[in-house]
Formats: structure tokens, C-alpha cells, sequence
């Protein structure tokens, strides 16, 4: 399976309407897939519905006026809402 880095650079590439669960603790190299609501992956917890995280991380770039963020950066902002703002 892959790392919740590995799959957050493919987010573009991920089903609208699914959600990324990742093994806990969060953390850039946490296993994690992407799925449908109704089959949420055992042993793995919901961290974010897949068009959110893409919301959260446009919101990041424009904040830092059109920056693309690194992979770590990408863990960061996607974990950080998750378990602040969602």
C-alpha cells in the first residue's frame, strides 16, 4: 500500500467523490488509501474526503502566493485540518 506521501502527490489522479484513510498516528509515512464511503479500509481511520483535501491544499498555495507545496508540506497541511479544522 502506499505511504499517505506517496498518495497525496497523486490526489489529482483520485476518485471526487472518495475519502483518504491512513493508518494513525498521521504522519507522512503512514499507509493510506483511497476509498469509496461505504468500503472504509480495515485497520485504516478516515482522515479527509478527497475533494477537501485538494481544497485544502489550493487554499495552502494561495496563501503563499501560488507556491507549490513540497510532499512534507502536502502531509503537513492535509494532516493539520484534519485534525484542527474538518
Amino acid at each position: 500500500m502506499p505511504s499517505l506521501n506517496e498518495m497525496l502527490m497523486a490526489l489529482d489522479e483520485q476518485p471526487t467523490d472518495s475519502a483518504i484513510y491512513a493508518a494513525t498516528p498521521w504522519r507522512a509515512d503512514s499507509t493510506a488509501v483511497v476509498a469509496s464511503w461505504d468500503a472504509q479500509p480495515r485497520g485504516l481511520a478516515y482522515l479527509l474526503e478527497v475533494e477537501l483535501a485538494r481544497d485544502v491544499l489550493e487554499v495552502w498555495s494561495a496563501w503563499r502566493d501560488g507556491a507549490s507545496p513540497s510532499t512534507q508540506e502536502r502531509c503537513e497541511a492535509v494532516i493539520h485540518y484534519a485534525e484542527h479544522d474538518a
